[in-house]
């Protein structure tokens, strides 16, 4: 299983314009500075401005009593949830790289995840503790962690229903006779004995096969993992199929990936 190539902008890209226009616009002229900490001007900063003081070496203090005013803004105003992910950005790009190192899933849904995990945290972060900006982190690893495993152990099982697919033939004859069987016993559907045929013995690829279903690869991997482990079971007779196991449910159309939270944000400022 390769690496997913996408040819348009990461969702951590979308963030970075979208705080990049947000900076340049009225929307969020900045934040008032003044007396949260010594190390720290007074008056009104940009975001921008202040995301590099704070990374330049501002103090525990400094980092803390910003971070609880942005979040306390965020909690109020969509607009200042964005600020916040620009803010941190730096820091959830340092997570998305740890966790794509070794990763061959879709790259643009571990952003997504990891992201969805920052904004999460956002709103039960404790303000009035130390480190927020490190829990929130933490939170946007975690989020981007738990898919990489679910990715992991999916490619795993995956692998082992392919191996037992291809064994398929040897006690029961030609495969598409296990198949027929397989049908009549109500142990697949029809068209889950076409999706398998067509993908495990006449070699068309599954992103061929779901453009032709105009459905999503996702979708049809998912559905023939399912299709199998029922035929696995059928034919080594470890379980007896039942109608209401064999009911599939229709695949959707794909739809359109949900937006990451930046480009909608970015939109609305």
């Amino acid at each position: 299983m390769g690496r997913v190539i996408v040819s348009c902008s990461s969702p951590l890209d979308l963030a970075a314009e979208a705080f990049h226009a947000l900076c340049e616009s009225l929307a969020v002229p900045g934040l008032d500075v003044s007396g949260l900490a010594a190390d720290l001007p007074s008056g009104m900063i940009r975001l921008d401005e202040l995301q590099h003081r704070l990374l330049a070496g501002a103090s525990q203090t400094a980092r803390d009593a910003v971070w609880a005013e942005v979040v306390r803004r965020a909690r109020r105003d969509e607009t200042w949830q964005l600020a916040a992910i620009g803010m941190a950005l730096p820091a959830i790009r340092n997570v998305a790289g740890s966790l794509a190192r070794g990763f061959d899933g879709d790259v643009e849904e571990l952003d997504s995840e990891i992201l969805a995990g920052f904004l999460a945290h956002l709103a039960v972060v404790e303000i009035d503790a130390p480190g927020i900006v490190t829990k929130l982190r933490w939170a946007a690893y975690r989020a981007g962690h738990a898919l990489v495993v679910a990715h992991r152990r999916t490619a795993e099982r995956e692998e082992e229903i392919s191996e037992q697919a291809h064994s398929l033939s040897r006690p029961s004859g030609h495969p598409d006779m296990v198949l027929m069987r397989a049908v009549s016993a109500e142990a697949i559907s029809e068209s889950d004995a076409e999706l398998i045929s067509a993908t495990r013995l006449e070699g068309i690829d599954m992103e061929g096969y779901a453009a032709l279903l105009g459905v999503s690869y996702n979708a049809v991997k998912i559905r023939r993992q399912r299709a199998e482990a029922r035929l696995v079971a059928f034919v080594n007779g470890t379980q007896r199929p039942r109608a209401h196991e064999a009911r599939v449910r229709t695949i959707r159309p794909a739809q359109r990936p949900a937006l990451s939270r930046s480009a909608e944000l970015s939109a609305a400022a």
